[in-house]
């Protein structure tokens, strides 16, 4: 196997890898509703963890990302 064939199949895994675990649309917000120790969106109910220093509470709107394969939701802004 040749510099060439290894470049290919080093390049294939990572497009594959970045594919699987990696957001299609990452900069896609959600808007949520803080219940408790929870955000719900879109009628689902997610635990929340803050990006930056902010302050919220119950019943408060908050724009979230949702990341790929967790049950986690990343709390970016609020209303």
């Amino acid at each position: 196997m040749g510099i060439s064939a290894d470049f290919s199949a080093m390049n294939r895994a990572i497009v594959d890898y970045c594919n699987a675990h990696i957001p299609k649309d990452p900069n896609k917000a959600h808007i949520g509703t803080i219940q408790g120790k929870r955000v719900a969106i879109d009628n689902k109910s997610f635990q929340f963890v803050p990006t930056v220093d902010m302050y919220f509470g119950n019943g408060d709107r908050v724009a979230c990302i949702l990341p790929n394969n967790s049950n986690h939701a990343a709390i970016v802004g609020v209303f």
